[in-house]
């Protein structure tokens, strides 16, 4: 009774054309006639790279065996079968257990000691050649972008690629620069956006621009020519379309409408907007526009937690003006008086000092790659007097590859090193704000951003959390707070106090204390006016 064969091929893309499915078939063909197999099914898996795992076909093989239609597979070389030792030896021992054997039609291998040597031998030079292969595409693509070469993905308005190289696209590039220029010279994003779609304008994907595809193109380096791919910077391989001081420019826009505030109906912002909390049922404090019966506009900050359900939380609403005021004199007052500037200088410089002291591994780094590169040229050595050891090939490999890695790290950490800061400067830094006049509400939004962190209000206090890492919070009292409360109070929405309708609004169940626990775990300074101090 003949035996039963199946057939397994596999086709790589970079295969030659002899290697191809139906070279391989053939050879296995040939194969099985000679030596009187009967072949009764062909498993294929074409135009596949990677690891065994992520072959459907040769899976099914695997599977199929299980069934004991076969008693052997065939295939064209034994690198056909699986890319390294540990696939092979792994599917193998599957197939032996439901009784079936690997055969290799383009190499003789007996079934005693010597041919499970030659197989262990040509299956350690299949896997050398793919780490190889694999070694050599990445640092193809290294190479590739370092000439400038297109490396895949998606492509970039304002770019063509010809000839796999980043060409300029006149007509786009014009566009990109337009835009550019328009949103440093105080244009809006959507009003640029919706001159584009007017004009029929299209992005790259052949969809109308939004703000998402307008802020890709304003945050792009690759418009002042530098390609970041995984952390690394290559620059000059892409041609510029922009200038880089325009393209900070436009990115220093960018982040300050970020962080710019929502305004009321008069055109004034809401400094404390997405900061303000409501210490009773912990939600935002969030805008609120009312008119008086002479039609006068009032603003006002407005739990959300009431908005959305008035038995939920009863508390009151705070005129704007009046509020955003107090936490900002309480700040100028008491945060940033002259002891308490020295004080936090010498903090921030020590912190910040001791973090750069962590993060200058250049030398160590670079110590480590001397090492890398000593070891690398003995390997070579040895190799060219023809000591050549498949482990040594392995070790060589291994080596240059972790001297690219080495290289990368020192380049991005070169990128990182920051001279030490100094208290005389973050003292003038601080003594700016203490000092300045804030005389427009932009100015006033900037000193929000740097110093506070979120204020939390009740009806009798306010919790004021500032950006700190100082692990032992600060406490400052005002005399005046219970007068000033008291107004902000007199002013207010008429309606019941918090606690009436709120059991929990108070002790260590109530849903802003918790955030406060947290937000103290995390070293926030704490700042109480009125009331007890709650550290």
């Amino acid at each position: 009774m003949k035996k039963r064969v199946v057939i397994y091929a596999r086709f790589s893309s970079h295969s030659q054309t002899e290697q191809s499915i139906e070279g391989q078939l053939r050879e296995c063909y040939d194969f099985a006639r000679r030596n009187d197999y009967l072949v009764i099914a062909e498993y294929i898996d074409r135009a596949l790279t990677g690891t065994t795992d992520k072959r459907p076909e040769f899976l099914r093989m695997i599977e199929d065996s299980k069934k004991k239609n076969f008693d052997y597979v065939l295939v064209y070389q034994l690198d056909r079968f699986a890319r390294n030792r540990y696939d092979s030896a792994n599917y193998k021992a599957k197939l032996k257990k439901n009784g079936v054997r690997v055969l290799s039609a383009k190499e003789n291998i007996t079934e005693d000691a010597s041919g499970i040597l030659v197989e262990g031998m040509l299956e350690s030079m299949a896997e050398y050649y793919s780490a190889e292969l694999s070694q050599k595409v990445r640092r193809g693509v290294k190479e590739s972008l370092l000439k400038g070469h297109f490396v895949g993905g998606y492509g970039l308005f304002g770019y063509d690629i010809v000839d796999k190289k980043w060409t300029i696209n006149t007509y786009e590039a014009d566009i990109v620069r337009d835009m550019f220029t328009r949103y440093k010279n105080g244009e809006k994003a959507k009003e640029i956006i919706d001159r584009l779609n007017a004009q029929g304008i299209k992005t790259k994907a052949g969809s109308p621009f939004n703000m998402n595809s307008f802020a890709r193109i304003i945050r792009n380096e690759k418009y002042i020519g530098v390609y970041n791919s995984h952390g690394v910077i290559y620059e000059n391989v892409i041609p510029p379309i922009v200038d880089e001081k325009l393209f900070f420019d436009c990115n220093a826009i960018m982040d300050e409408h970020k962080h710019k505030p929502r305004a009321n109906k008069s055109g004034k912002p809401y400094i404390l907007s997405g900061k303000l909390f409501c210490g009773y049922c912990g939600n935002l404090m969030t805008a609120e526009t009312g008119t008086s019966q002479t039609g006068k506009l009032h603003h006002y900050y407005k739990c959300f937690g009431r908005k959305k359900n008035k038995r939920r939380c009863n508390k009151k609403s705070y005129r704007q003006q009046e509020l955003e005021d107090l936490v900002f004199k309480t700040t100028i007052d008491y945060v940033l008086q002259p002891q308490v500037i020295q004080a936090v200088a010498e903090q921030v410089v020590t912190k910040f000092n001791s973090e750069i002291t962590k993060t200058s591994t250049l030398e160590n780094l670079e110590n480590e790659l001397k090492a890398k590169e000593k070891a690398i040229n003995s390997l070579l050595s040895a190799i060219e007097q023809g000591l050549i050891t498949k482990s040594a090939k392995d070790r060589l490999i291994a080596l240059e590859a972790q001297k690219d890695e080495l290289e990368a790290k020192i380049s991005l950490e070169k990128a990182k090193q920051i001279k030490p800061l100094e208290v005389d400067k973050v003292k003038a830094f601080l003594d700016f704000f203490a000092h300045r006049k804030y005389e427009n509400d932009q100015e006033k939004n900037e000193f929000f951003n740097s110093f506070i962190n979120r204020v939390i209000l009740y009806d009798d206090k306010i919790l004021i959390f500032y950006n700190t890492d100082d692990n032992h919070p600060t406490v400052i009292k005002r005399k005046d707070t219970e007068e000033f409360i008291s107004h902000l109070n007199d002013i207010a929405s008429n309606g019941k106090t918090a606690t009436d309708d709120c059991p929990n609004a108070t002790g260590n169940n109530s849903p802003i204390v918790q955030k406060e626990n947290s937000l103290e775990s995390q070293g926030f300074k704490r700042v109480s006016l009125g009331g007890e101090n709650r550290i």
